[in-house]
Parts: C-alpha cells; sequence; structure tokens
C-alpha cells in the first residue's frame, strides 16, 4: 500500500510529508481504508491545530481523507506516529 501523508497548520504553521510504501496484510490494509473512508465529524473551529491530508492507494483504488486533530482516527494516528520512528 502506498500512501502519501500531509500534515499543515499548527502554531509554527511548518509542513511535515511522508511518502512511500508499506507491506500490510489484508487485515491491515482493509483497517486502513476504513479509517480513511470513515465520515468524521467536523471541528474546523480548532485554532492552532494540525490538519491531516491522508491518501492511500493500493489494487483497490485510491482512498484519501482529510483531517484535524480531533477527529483523526486512532489507526491513522499510530500509522503517522510508527512513520515518524521509522517503523515502516
Amino acid at each position: 500500500m502506498k500512501y502519501d501523508i500531509n500534515i499543515e497548520g499548527g502554531f509554527m504553521g511548518i509542513p511535515k510529508r511522508f511518502e512511500g510504501e508499506v507491506k500490510l496484510d489484508k487485515n491491515e490494509e482493509q483497517e486502513m481504508r476504513d479509517a480513511v473512508s470513515v465520515k468524521q465529524e467536523d471541528h474546523s473551529h480548532l485554532r492552532d491545530g494540525f490538519t491531516y491530508t491522508v491518501k492511500l492507494t493500493d489494487e483497490k483504488g485510491v482512498y484519501e481523507s482529510q483531517f484535524n486533530e480531533s477527529n483523526l482516527p486512532n489507526k491513522i494516528r499510530r500509522f503517522i506516529t510508527d512513520i515518524q520512528k521509522g517503523g515502516n
């Protein structure tokens, strides 16, 4: 599965971008697709918060969604943390 994650905003406004490809088993791939596809509540009134644009691509299609700090799914949050630590 390919990923392209763009994180913008925050107090300093310095964007971060993570791109790459990761090997996931079928269940993990489905969990990631589900996390990106779920309709999230809008909390756009947050100030100095981060905006996460998440794009996943696999053989079944392209999945893209935008989140903020308050509605970022835990599965995506853990995935980003793993990428930042060099786990994927």
